[in-house]
């Protein structure tokens, strides 16, 4: 697609030896002359990231030497140019005015438009969207020159986007600068301009050679624009930038947004941008030195690299790419918006040093990696108080669901977050918002090794017609109707859940009994006008069926948004502090659906503790109950409750808590029960039954069981009473 696009110029840059001759891709400019764009016929290629300088992950807007280049970061999808005094909306809200459904007006798709606003108001021709955003720009030096590198995150021609940058040989603020030449914008001290108009669409970079400065001392400053002069984004604003939005009345405020943008919003807004910019010593770029970006408290932005894309494979897609659903119409169907590789996440790292727990914070629909993580009674009660990282995937867009490529990105961001943080992996916790706390509940329920607790605040279940006393309700069908619904392959009542299950791609309470070893506080509202209290009252029904730690908390007089707009968390803070997860459970219970699998993003969920390599007899879901007593049994004390309180707002609860009193001595015994299991593999060292194994297991048909010592054992429907030899 983008070679459509590539200009002779641009595919030349691709074969001209590196470091050849030619034009500089650039023209010095004076104020008040007319950018010129470099001549098309004699391209310079761009210049490599030295392989020791490339990073797959950074601190959004950070610099640092490396091999003596200088490597700026800066955030994604960050690009929205100028505060010009209107309220922020979400880049998509124009999309969503209107329902697919025949052009009605959707207000629960739309009301939360605030939920995700720009502070910048500047918008892009249709299809040219995010070819203005800045990735990374490198400088070297090379003899008299300097080798300049802009990375847009999307560039589709060669002419798309103008990249501007200005220097000031004395770092004098006092001498020189202005306006710059074309873009509406000035900066103090600036001696010369370099514009580069041609870039190569299909590595996405523009680059070129501008005159060094010989001063020792110089700064500089980029911007990125429009092919028409409108600066879209600025270089050098450091890791501070804000995003604001968190709550009311910032939601509504021009000049704040949940993009990492609002500083450079108001810079454009002013028209001076001379509070950006970064200082250069020409011998730092002579003698290579290599001085790492500074690590980086508080709150931030993280940028990571995805292995994955959606097509075109860059870019911003403003109508959206539907998930496995298709465009349903419902609000807040599934859709991926941001497509790119480079993904951002929101972050916070607290003043302690590590290890440190992780807690990821899955946002809601329509809000986007910057909500609620930046409210600041969240940050103290979840992550300061505990030494607690806080992780907020974007999830490709505020209505990714947490299923597909929005659960890739779930689960690479907890590894990027590993790999460059001291993380105690027994304390990774899970939490999310509406939509988030669909996540939150599906995520722990799919992956059950992975979380130590999990945090839930009014999460969708999967349905709209998930009501308490479902069992009832359709014994009343059948009586009405005369059909038995129960013994259906597929009831009336299913199928009406599918088609109410507005994004989410399946029901989590078919999957509550995965949550055995993992305590949920979950936090819901009797006046919720979204996720209905019926919804909510289904869920706690299943929990109390259940046999897992958690607790329900109903608030009385509260609403959908009250939480966020409190910013109050202290009690679920609470239920989720000392929380470790449970590595060597005696007992397994894992609902396993293969139609939830995403192959094509290395995604199965085929795996739960010392289970693992489930395959089913057919496309149906199954059932795994399993004990092992080889690791010795706990003696559970189940204390069920049921509470009231007024913070923040009034209460009434039901909460089961488990604990141990004591474990029995290991023994060789594996018990239980399988549904639709052809093959399967126990982990002997997790079940510890390394040894000789008696095992008294019904199962609904012939299924194998693989132990991961090389022991193999086939079973026959009915109940299987065998006794496994040690190797």
């Amino acid at each position: 697609m983008k070679k459509q696009y590539a200009s002779i110029a641009s595919l030349a840059l691709l074969v001209t030896a590196c470091g050849g001759g030619g034009s500089s891709g650039s023209v010095s400019q004076t104020p008040g002359s007319t950018p010129q764009s470099p001549t098309p016929n004699q391209p310079v290629p761009p210049p490599d990231m030295p392989v020791d300088c490339q990073r797959n992950s950074w601190v959004a807007g950070t610099t640092e030497l490396c091999d003596g280049t200088l490597i700026y970061r800066d955030y994604v999808y960050d690009d929205y140019g100028a505060d010009t005094g209107l309220v922020g909306l979400s880049p998509l809200t124009v999309m969503n005015l209107l329902s697919r459904g025949g052009g009605v007006f959707n207000p629960i798709a739309n009301t939360p438009g605030l939920l995700s606003p720009t502070a910048g108001d500047q918008r892009y021709p249709a299809g040219m969207e995010n070819t203005a955003d800045l990735v990374s720009l490198a400088l070297a030096l090379d003899g008299d020159e300097l080798s300049v590198r802009f990375e847009l995150n999307t560039l589709y021609g060669s002419d798309d986007s103008l990249a501007v940058i200005a220097i000031d040989t004395d770092n004098d603020s006092s001498t020189g600068g202005g306006v710059w030449p074309g873009l509406g914008i000035r900066s103090d001290g600036w001696d010369e301009i370099y514009t580069f108009a041609e870039g190569d669409p299909i590595n996405n970079i523009i680059a070129g050679r501008i005159p060094a400065p010989e001063t020792e001392q110089w700064r500089i400053q980029a911007v990125v624009a429009q092919h028409d002069g409108t600066v879209m984004n600025v270089a050098f604003r450091g890791p501070d930038e804000s995003a604001r939005a968190a709550s009311i009345p910032e939601q509504i405020l021009p000049d704040a947004g949940n993009f990492w943008e609002d500083k450079q919003s108001q810079a454009l807004g002013s028209g001076d941008i001379s509070v950006f910019g970064d200082v250069v010593s020409r011998s730092d770029l002579e003698n290579r030195i290599t001085r790492p970006a500074e690590s980086v408290t508080g709150f931030q932005q993280r940028v990571y690299t995805s292995q994955y894309t959606l097509p075109p494979g860059e870019g911003v897609s403003l109508r959206g790419v539907p998930g496995r659903q298709g465009d349903t119409g419902l609000p807040c169907d599934q859709y991926f918006h941001y497509l790119g590789k480079y993904q951002p996440y929101g972050f916070y790292v607290p003043e302690q040093d590590g290890p440190h727990e992780l807690q990821l914070v899955l946002h809601g629909c329509e809000a986007n990696h910057a909500s609620q993580i930046n409210q600041s009674n969240f940050q103290t009660s979840f992550a300061d108080a505990n030494n607690r990282i806080l992780a907020a995937p974007l999830g490709r867009g505020p209505r990714g669901f947490y299923t597909g490529l929005s659960e890739r990105d779930v689960l690479d961001v907890r590894a990027d977050v590993e790999e460059h943080y001291p993380i105690d992996s027994r304390k990774v916790l899970v939490s999310g918002y509406s939509m988030g706390g669909y996540g939150t509940l599906r995520m722990a329920a799919l992956y059950p090794q992975d979380y130590a607790a999990g945090v839930n605040w009014v999460g969708f279940t999967g349905s709209l017609l998930n009501l308490p006393l479902e069992r009832t309700l359709l014994d009343s069908l059948t009586d009405l109707t005369g059909i038995e619904l129960l013994d259906a392959p597929l009831s009336a009542f299913q199928e009406l859940q599918q088609e109410f299950s507005i994004g989410a791609e399946d029901n989590v309470l078919d999957y509550l009994g995965n949550l055995e070893h993992i305590p949920v506080a979950n936090a819901y509202s009797a006046a919720d006008e979204i996720v209905h209290v019926t919804t909510a009252l289904a869920l706690q029904e299943k929990y109390v069926a259940g046999n897992s730690d958690y607790v329900f908390y109903l608030h009385l007089p509260a609403e959908h948004l009250t939480y966020i707009l409190l910013d109050e968390w202290q009690k679920m803070a609470n239920y989720s502090a000392n929380r470790v997860a449970v590595s060597r459970p005696s007992t397994v219970s894992y609902y396993y659906d293969p139609a939830q699998a995403y192959p094509e993003y290395a995604i199965d969920h085929n795996r739960a503790y010392w289970v693992s390599n489930i395959l089913n007899r057919s496309t149906e879901p199954s059932q795994i109950s399993l004990q092992s007593d080889g690791c010795g049994t706990p003696q559970m004390d189940r204390q069920f409750t049921s509470g009231a309180g007024t913070y923040p707002i009034p209460w009434v609860s039901t909460q089961r808590t488990l604990s141990s009193d004591s474990l029995l001595p290991g023994g060789n015994t594996l018990t239980g029960s399988l549904e639709n299991i052809h093959h399967m593999t126990i982990d002997v060292t997790d079940s510890c039954l390394s040894g000789a194994i008696n095992l008294d297991i019904d199962s609904d048909g012939s299924s194998t069981l693989a132990f991961s010592d090389g022991r193999e054992v086939d079973l026959v429907q009915g109940r299987n009473q065998l006794f496994v030899n040690p190797l």
